[in-house]
């Protein structure tokens, strides 16, 4: 059971790598460098990158005999096309590469790993003509027969000097290498652009056809068949010779026809598949249309067509120029098989069998290594992004619980606020009125006299006062039935209103202002005044309060 969970967590995870690398497919031959990029969508692909560089005056041997031309144009070509990632899909000729599908006694994975690294394996199954040591090699298991007790496992190997030719260019341009396959299986990546022609049970046939490489890459169920077509060295450079007329390329499609037609029927007699129904041609030729028309001449029973890789993606209007420009539209159908390449870093295509997983880079595993690195440390950073969100998600949530809680306090507050604002109204009035009762007290400390005549002196005088802009700062009392009254008045009509009031009084005769001065107190003009007040005889008090019966 833990087995099972682990093997889905590291399934999920090298899904997950597969679909967010960034790789831009190479596609490297004698006489051009093509370059394509793509994005997949729900199935769907989109045209990101395209372009090519033509290698004027090129032969076989250009590669290894100017490897420095081929640096310059994949230079410009990375340039011109804006190519941001660094990682790159190759392509290796199929001449290049040892190809089988070896049949072995039934193995468990672990004892296949057991017998690949003791070497005794590939000793054994499959004869190379030099040291194991001087090969890349790829292996996968294709299927499993438990009745017949057999395996069948694909096989690919390629000299590391052959490689490093390829690999040197591409580093040398700016490029890190992350997938190098060979170039039939790039070519037979592209089928993943176009799902319409795999929904058939029959299988696959794709020929490569040209000057430089020409064979035929059959597919069923996965399980590839693949061999050379010979073309002599006169038919290759008629191929080259644009001048070259219909006859001549006539007569080579027939010898070409030939050739495909009798490896079409052993194939189909060995393994007993359904007859093939389509033969798609893939060329590097610039035209090959002149020869579509003589190779359905001469399979008669099967339907010969151009090889076109975009046909069902979404190509940019910026690109479209640059993708309808050749006239062959099999042309860049190597670079976009490589383009829809990842790098298989936590083990894929260990769920996901087949030919479209080849990957004969040489130093695959330190690459590997290096990937997981960098997804871990990117991943690492999402986790704690991840856990940061999650803590203030609760912290948020925390925080709503104290928000409700203020807010329940806040509607209290609300509701006692009127309360409080009504007794602090009464509280300031209440001041007002001790603070009047103060001042009037202060300035009568000195006043001696009968005790209830003179409180009805003072309620009288703290009558009179007009408002809060007259204040009374002395009351001195002279004896006999005389006060003096100093205060200060922002003007002179509120002292004024304040004798006539206090000529009102019951207990005051009379009052009259004795003398009036104006003074700046805080840029303000004040009026200080004295004003003399004479009272009413007090036995005069007394006989009215003895006849009211007091």
């Amino acid at each position: 059971m833990f087995k099972k969970i682990i093997k889905g967590i590291v399934g999920y995870l090298s899904k997950l790598t597969v679909e967010q690398e960034d790789v831009v497919g190479v596609d490297i031959t004698p006489n051009c460098i093509r370059i394509a990029q793509l994005e997949s969508n729900k199935k769907k692909w989109t045209l990101t990158k395209l372009g090519y560089k033509y290698i004027d005056g090129s032969s076989n041997f250009s590669i290894i005999e100017s490897p420095e031309l081929y640096v310059n144009k994949l230079t410009q070509l990375i340039t011109a096309s804006k190519i941001k990632t660094k990682s790159a899909a190759v392509s290796i000729p199929v001449s290049s590469a040892i190809i089988k599908v070896v049949p072995l006694p039934l193995m468990t994975d672990e004892e296949l790993k057991v017998a690949v690294a003791s070497d005794s394996l590939w000793e054994n199954a499959v004869q190379l003509a030099d040291n194991l040591d001087d090969y890349s090699i790829f292996w996968q298991v294709l299927k499993r027969d438990s009745a017949e007790n057999i395996m069948h496992l694909l096989f690919v190997a390629s000299k590391l000097d052959d490689i490093d030719n390829y690999l040197n260019i591409v580093k040398q341009a700016g490029l890190n290498p992350v997938v190098v396959d060979v170039r039939c299986f790039a070519t037979r990546n592209a089928l993943a652009l176009r799902s319409d022609l795999t929904k058939s049970d029959a299988p696959v046939a794709i020929i490569e056809f040209g000057a430089f490489e020409n064979y035929i890459l059959i597919l069923h169920q996965d399980s590839p068949f693949i061999s050379d077509i010979y073309l002599s060295e006169k038919d290759r450079n008629t191929l080259m010779d644009q001048e070259s007329s219909d006859e001549q390329i006539k007569g080579i499609s027939n010898r070409f026809s030939m050739q495909v037609s009798q490896m079409i029927s052993s194939y189909t007699a060995k393994y007993k598949t359904r007859p093939i129904e389509t033969l798609l041609i893939s060329s590097s030729m610039p035209n090959i249309e002149r020869t579509i028309g003589n190779f359905n001449e001469a399979l008669p029973k099967i339907k010969v067509e151009v090889f076109e890789p975009l046909l069902n993606s979404v190509v940019p209007e910026n690109l479209k120029e640059k993708s309808e420009a050749e006239l062959n539209s099999s042309i860049f159908s190597s670079a976009l098989g490589l383009a829809t390449r990842k790098l298989d870093v936590f083990g894929y295509y260990e769920y996901v069998t087949g030919t479209n997983n080849i990957n004969l880079l040489p130093n695959r595993e330190n690459v590997k290594t290096q990937e997981k690195m960098k997804f871990v440390s990117r991943w690492g950073v999402v986790a704690f992004a991840v856990l940061l969100i999650a803590f203030g998600i609760w912290n948020f949530l925390q925080s709503g619980k104290e928000v409700d809680r203020v807010d329940a306090l806040m509607v209290e507050f609300n509701q006692l606020e009127p309360v409080r604002n009504e007794y602090q109204m009464t509280l300031a009035g209440l001041l007002a009125k001790k603070n009047s009762l103060e001042m009037t007290l202060e300035a009568t400390n000195e006043l001696t006299s009968n005790q209830g005549f003179m409180y009805s002196v003072l309620l009288g005088i703290n009558s009179s006062i007009p408002s809060s802009y007259l204040k009374l700062t002395k009351i001195d009392y002279l004896g006999g039935n005389e006060i003096i009254i100093n205060g200060m008045s922002a003007n002179d009509s509120n002292i004024l209103s304040f004798i006539e009031n206090l000529s009102e009084v019951d207990v005051i005769e009379k009052a009259s202002l004795a003398t009036m001065s104006a003074e700046k107190v805080s840029n303000q003009s004040i009026k200080k005044f004295v004003v003399k007040v004479v009272l009413i005889e007090q036995e005069t008090i007394d006989g009215r309060g003895s006849e009211d019966g007091a």
